[in-house]
């Protein structure tokens, strides 16, 4: 007995999303999003931290699942964030980010797209770094 092999359409993972129809952050109107980065993403819970940037490449802001939201203190417990809010969302999540990245994303791409290797991203130093910001901007 012959059996039929069934072909899977496999989905390639998507680091950078390109937007195709408008997103429902808070900064929309005033400048669109038209890319999503995907920072980090629990398969099992569904839980996510996203970037949205505008067409010229500049950070609109970030975007975070409710889950990761009731892991923050309280006085900064948001779903969204600004662009200049970016310490407090890469210091508070860096371990989960920083596991993602070296899980999911290519070193060649993501050194392209954030002038660093992942190495450099995911170092002590850089940890360091974004909570020295976040003390600064809480």
């Amino acid at each position: 007995m012959m059996h039929k092999q069934t072909k899977t359409k496999s989905t390639p993972f998507k680091w950078i999303h390109k937007m195709v129809k408008q997103s429902r952050t808070p900064w929309t109107k005033k400048s669109p999003d038209d890319l999503r980065i995907l920072w980090f993403f629990d398969e099992e819970t569904k839980q996510a931290i996203y970037e949205y940037r505008n067409d010229k490449g500049g950070t609109n802001g970030f975007a975070i699942t409710s889950l990761l939201q009731q892991q923050l203190p309280q006085d900064i417990s948001e779903k969204y964030f600004t662009n200049k809010q970016r310490a407090i969302v890469f210091g508070f999540f860096f371990t989960e980010i920083t596991e993602f990245v070296n899980d999911n994303v290519d070193e060649i791409d993501f050194c392209n797209f954030t002038g660093v290797t992942k190495a450099v991203f995911s170092s002590t130093d850089n940890y360091e770094s974004y909570l020295e910001l976040c003390e600064q901007s809480i």
